[in-house]
């Protein structure tokens, strides 16, 4: 039965209204799915930011201590000195090359009342433990003589100067011995470390913004936005007063709709805003897809896309993939690589950088097809140490990868495992067999980057190569 005009008119816009509610169901789908998604890369980015601003802050608190031990060290040594040659507390250039020789700023010496009469500085002469809040600190010297003492980094009394000062008694307890540093490492050091460094030096995300503001004033100190530093967490429309901290909340930040969370930590407000146009710009395109599925025969749209997608699979499996060992390529190193980058690395993570020794003398004393099967030989012996661990790649024609995530004890069985089997290897089935490995695990270098991974392992295979050549007596360049 023929469907009249009226008939048409009235399902048509059925079909129109149907399609529409579908839509709009797929969309709410879709768009709870992404917001699920923004909770979850928020708690992770703010993890980092925390533990980012831990061990800065561990670090700074590991070096200002080494640097009062040696300071101090270094104010027993210019004492010792003087002490043998008393003579030289008055003679300044003598003075100025003992600081040169020991690697301090300033020498100054102090009577028991606690007041410099002699020093490197003239200017300062006179100067004692009353003359301000920076040499106070001093005091307790003057009731123990069996202390030692260093201070933090301060400014100085007479110029502001960003100091480190350490002091001790001399032997006899008749003076006391002061020398001033101006502590550059330690100053770059928190400089490099500070939140608006750190916070550069993260890595950004399409859509995505982290700030770290001061927990008293809501002041960002550093953010992944330059733009944001200086301004206040209020003014960009993050509002703590709710009492909504550490729970995900949505609004206009910074003048862009947004979703975002934040926590304190450490004295800090850490917050991650993510543009809600950019966590939702996959939605249209879906809804297109759909809309088209429905213009379609099903089965047919199907069968063509599974086809097609199995064809295009295929075909990237067999470009990513070496020829002659059958591990990845190069190609397949790359995109691994790109992947990696986008993700922190885990603790587990080891780099593995190989290289068959040997290759070249072997192609040209016996041809190209005994290398190939050196390099066969070796990709074999690869597979069964490396390959439940991880990935494995041919980057070149004698340089192999392996991306592996093992504990400490596996790597152990895995290198004991890997230096057996390309021993019984060399000695039965594939003669002249050798392979230098360098290994680099992301627990050994927690704040090194992939590509620092990357270099550390080279280094240490060319160190195991450099071993194999002169334990073997090969020449290197003809080898």
């Amino acid at each position: 039965m023929k469907l009249t005009r009226r008939s048409k008119a009235f399902v048509i816009p059925m079909l129109l209204v149907a399609i529409a509610v579908l839509l709009g169901i797929l969309s709410a789908i879709q768009m709870n799915q992404n917001k699920k998604q923004v909770s979850q890369t928020t708690a992770i980015l703010l993890d980092q930011i925390c533990q980012l601003i831990d061990s800065n802050q561990a670090k700074e608190t590991v070096l200002v201590e080494s640097l009062k031990e040696d300071y101090v060290t270094r104010a027993m040594a210019v004492s010792y000195i003087i002490d043998c040659k008393p003579e030289i507390e008055d003679n300044i250039e003598e003075l100025l090359k003992i600081a040169a020789m020991i690697k301090v700023d300033e020498i100054h010496l102090f009577n028991e009342s606690g007041v410099i009469y002699r020093g490197t500085e003239p200017r300062y002469y006179g100067y004692s433990f009353d003359s301000g809040e920076q040499m106070s600190y001093f005091k307790p010297m003057l009731s123990d003589k069996s202390m030692s003492m260093c201070q933090d980094l301060t400014a100085n009394t007479a110029e502001g100067k960003m100091m480190m000062y350490a002091i001790c008694w001399n032997e006899t307890g008749t003076r006391m011995l002061q020398v001033g540093i101006e502590p550059k490492r330690l100053m770059e050091e928190l400089r490099v470390s500070s939140i608006q460094e750190t916070m550069q030096d993260m890595p950004t995300y399409l859509g995505v913004t982290m700030v770290v503001a001061d927990e008293n004033s809501g002041e960002i100190q550093g953010a992944t936005s330059p733009h944001l530093v200086g301004k206040t967490l209020e003014g960009i429309g993050i509002d703590l007063a709710r009492g909504k901290l550490e729970k995900m909340l949505e609004g206009s930040v910074d003048g862009k709709q947004a979703y975002f969370k934040a926590l304190s930590h450490r004295g800090y407000v850490v917050a991650v805003i993510q543009e809600k146009s950019v966590v939702h710009k996959d939605v249209p395109l879906i809804l297109g897809i759909v809309a088209i599925y429905f213009a379609i025969a099903v089965g047919a749209s199907l069968f063509f896309i599974l086809k097609i997608a199995a064809n295009r699979d295929s075909a990237l499996k067999n470009a990513k993939t070496d020829a002659l060992t059958g591990l990845l390529n190069r190609r397949g190193y790359d995109d691994s690589m790109l992947a990696r980058s986008k993700t922190p690395l885990k603790d587990d993570f080891v780099y593995v950088s190989m290289d068959l020794n040997g290759l070249k003398q072997i192609n040209d004393a016996f041809g190209h097809e005994a290398g190939d099967k050196l390099i066969k030989s070796a990709a074999a012996c690869i597979k069964k140490c490396f390959a439940d661990y991880g990935e494995l790649f041919r980057v070149g024609g004698d340089e192999f990868v392996a991306m592996i995530e093992v504990d400490d004890q596996q790597l152990k069985a895995i290198k004991d495992k890997f230096e057996e089997m390309i021993t019984y290897w060399n000695l039965h089935l594939a003669k002249g067999l050798s392979v230098s490995c360098g290994y680099a695990q992301h627990r050994e270098f927690p704040e090194k980057k992939l590509e620092e991974l990357i270099k550390i392992a080279d280094i240490r295979m060319y160190q195991a190569k450099q071993r194999h050549y002169k334990a073997t007596g090969v020449d290197r360049r003809r080898g």
